[in-house]
């Protein structure tokens, strides 16, 4: 079959081929969970889209309030002050 030479050299070689067969298996592995993997990519970009819509619905709620903040204010200074005889007539 073989010499005994051979075997003594193929011994080695295949014990140092092991650890790089496990490292490219294991880097195809994650390329493919980074290719295939995009549904988890997806529901992340979908929860920040609604994320950031929510914060937009927030935003406009803070405006609308402080305007209407705004025109209380602006209604009780512009509104003259009467006497309390004045209101009971």
């Amino acid at each position: 079959m073989f010499p005994v030479e051979n075997v003594a050299i193929m011994i080695p070689i295949i014990a140092l081929l092991i650890p790089v067969i496990a490292i490219l298996t294991t880097h195809q592995r994650k390329m493919a969970e980074l290719i295939h993997g995009g549904t988890q990519n997806r529901q992340s970009s979908q929860e920040i889209l609604a994320l950031r819509h929510e914060i937009a619905e927030l935003r406009s709620l803070v405006h609308q309030q402080s305007i209407a903040v705004d025109n209380l204010v602006s209604r009780s200074v512009v509104m003259p002050t009467e006497t309390v005889e004045q209101r009971l007539r």
